[in-house]
């Protein structure tokens, strides 16, 4: 088999100019007062973009908390941002929610 040095290198500079996949992620934003409830914020990549987040929504909602005022949207940089509240002191059931989802335990709001 015959490899020519032109062919390499063009094959090479075309592999460079591939993106980098991103892994599925999220990350704490932060928590903040909102009432009488605990407004909780968070962005992701990789879950569930087509259905704007809605699985996080729905798991939530399946470990029972009552959520009010969801909001999520896309930043742009392939990242998701999610705003949501709840009652307060169910902060460490909203990170059990999301690690439903993303199989990943970060501790952002316990205790919120």
């Amino acid at each position: 088999m015959k490899f020519s040095l032109v062919s390499l290198a063009s094959l090479l500079a075309l592999t460079s100019f591939v993106a980098p996949v991103e892994a599925s992620d999220w990350e704490c934003n932060h928590s903040w007062k909102d009432g009488g409830l605990r407004r909780m914020s968070f962005k992701f990549n990789g879950y569930c973009e087509d259905l704007w987040g809605r699985c996080f929504l729905d798991k939530l909602r399946s470990r029972a908390l009552i959520i009010h005022n969801w909001q999520c949207w896309p930043l742009g940089d392939g990242n998701w941002q999610v705003d949501f509240s709840t009652l307060k002191g169910m902060g460490t059931e909203a990170g059990k929610a999301i690690q439903d989802v993303t199989g990943q335990w970060k501790g952002c709001w316990d205790g919120v």
